[in-house]
């Protein structure tokens, strides 16, 4: 019976663990860097925010999609407000 106890609590913390995820990768993803990102370190797709560094308008700051070369995808650049 202990077993069984254990496996039961195993998957109870695995649940709770994989739903608090989702939100852990969403406040990583939302970190405002103070400087664009070398050239290669941002992989297809992913979205990046940078601190305006004076192309955007007041309160806004730059997001940053990273490109794929092999394909000829270049980055994107947008200002965006400040993310939650």
């Amino acid at each position: 019976m202990k077993f069984f106890s254990l496996n039961v609590t195993a998957i109870l913390l695995a649940t709770l663990l994989l739903a608090l995820l989702p939100g852990c990768h969403q406040a990583a993803r939302n970190k405002v860097l103070k400087k664009m990102p070398a050239k290669g370190t941002l992989s297809y797709n992913d979205i990046v925010y940078v601190e305006n560094d004076g192309s955007c308008d007041i309160g806004q700051v730059i997001k940053v999609t990273g490109g794929k070369k092999s394909k000829g995808i270049k980055r994107k650049y947008e200002c965006v407000s400040m993310p939650e």
